[in-house]
């Protein structure tokens, strides 16, 4: 590489990296080269390497995930928690591509947590739906939802079929319902939800509880989401 006169070449370094970005050479999500293949390339030394890195995760291009590397930050999502609360409404309206993957579904006996907030008896059949949510191919969150199984008898194969929990509801006779409450807190990861949405156990994750209505009132469904705090960001409404 030629260097720019009068320009620090850790500088010139971040500015070639920040073109690679932007051309696309490495892509949202991708990992970067290593210290010692940056080193190699632009025959330079280990510290002139991670000032320029630095620079780069200083201004938020890239992120460092500890025992993984640096990689490419992702496009950060605004994602608002109100009473109409819609994935796929919500990243459309963002020209990006929704989709929505099931991992695992289960019928389960209502532990006394799941009952409350479904306001169920305890012990009664729940569906639970264990899914991952992504925009452009991306993993966004990770959700597990339970829904009366007496109610909602065959909604595993209708959410299979329209990867929208909101499209599989309205076969149930569900057109609208509403979101009654939200607790948000910060917690990190379990191995599973970790390795779902492709980041380090130690890369924290928004979580959120949910109790879903329909239009009387009765609870349809109880969530438990974790979103990646590096590419999705809670707007309260």
């Amino acid at each position: 590489m030629d260097w720019e006169p009068g320009l620090s070449i850790w500088k010139q370094i971040e500015k070639q990296l920040l073109a690679d970005i932007s051309d696309g050479v490495f892509a949202p999500g991708d990992k970067m080269p290593t210290e010692m293949e940056l080193v190699r390339r632009f025959g330079v030394n280990r510290h002139t390497v991670r000032r320029a890195m630095a620079a780069l995760v200083d201004s938020n291009v890239v992120r460092v995930e500890q025992g993984r590397g640096a990689f490419v930050q992702e496009q950060i999502l605004d994602y608002p928690l109100g009473s109409k609360t819609r994935f796929s409404q919500i990243v459309s309206g963002r020209h990006r591509l929704p989709d929505k993957r099931l991992v695992s579904s289960e019928v389960l006996k209502a532990t006394a947590t799941v009952a409350q907030f479904l306001d169920v008896k305890p012990g009664t059949r729940v569906i639970e739906l264990f899914s991952v949510s992504e925009a452009d191919g991306v993993p966004l969150a990770v959700a597990t939802s339970y829904l009366p199984a007496a109610r909602f008898d065959g909604i595993v194969e209708i959410f299979v079929e329209t990867k929208s929990l909101t499209e599989a509801l309205k076969r149930f006779g569900i057109d609208d319902y509403s979101r009654k409450t939200t607790r948000i807190s910060a917690t990190l990861p379990s191995s599973r939800v970790a390795n779902l949405l492709k980041q380090a156990r130690n890369r924290p994750v928004i979580s959120t509880e949910s109790v879903d209505v329909d239009s009387a009132g009765v609870p349809i469904e109880y969530g438990v989401t974790a979103f990646s705090s590096d590419r999705v960001q809670l707007i309260v409404e």
